[in-house]
């Protein structure tokens, strides 16, 4: 029996280059979304990284929240520039 595909056979995926950027979110207390505060990181810097407690203007309610790194969850970055 042939073994051909129609389209390109699967390929494994390559390795990422440099370093792995991760976006600080944080979870609304009104609506319980997640909500980008602006702030990247590297991810292998989280560990050991000192935040004092941080203010910004929520997305979703539209009021000043506080945050300290207890708050935060990692995602990826909203843009990427190249």
């Amino acid at each position: 029996m042939a073994t051909r595909f129609f389209f390109d056979a699967p390929r494994r995926p390559k390795p990422k280059a440099g370093p792995n950027i991760k976006s600080l979110l944080v979870r609304c207390p009104s609506t319980s979304k997640l909500t980008d505060t602006g702030k990247t990181i590297e991810e292998k810097l989280w560990q050991t990284a000192t935040l004092k407690t941080q203010k910004f203007t929520c997305a979703h309610c539209g009021s000043v929240h506080t945050w300290t790194k207890e708050d935060v969850i990692l995602g990826r970055p909203t843009s990427v520039s190249r």
